[in-house]
């Protein structure tokens, strides 16, 4: 939606309403009740394997990718080492824009 659209300061107050629900309700209810059922190492383990995959996971959305097996793997390779490329090349032609300027 363009900004200038009459509804979009509806749209981005509702949007930032919703999002500030969802973050309560994991500060207050769902990551105590995680805390509860697994043990902090466990939790430590959980977190470096998300660390892990975000250096090959895709790093833009792509809507229109099947979400079920065994296209959405197929798909995320292929949409992840596109976005790294894509990524590494506008970082080197912001780099190249800088050293112009």
């Amino acid at each position: 939606m363009d900004p200038e659209h009459e509804r979009f300061d509806a749209k981005v107050t509702v949007l930032i309403e919703i999002i500030r629900h969802h973050v309560e309700e994991e500060e207050e209810e769902l990551f105590p009740a995680v805390r509860k059922v697994f043990k902090r190492k466990l939790l430590g383990e959980l977190g470096d394997s998300m660390e892990e995959a975000k250096a090959v996971v895709a790093t833009h959305p792509h809507p229109n990718s099947p979400d079920t097996p065994p296209g959405n793997a197929i798909a995320g390779l292929a949409a992840s080492a596109i976005d790294r490329a894509r990524d590494a090349g506008r970082s080197a032609l912001d780099a190249a824009k800088e050293t112009v300027t």
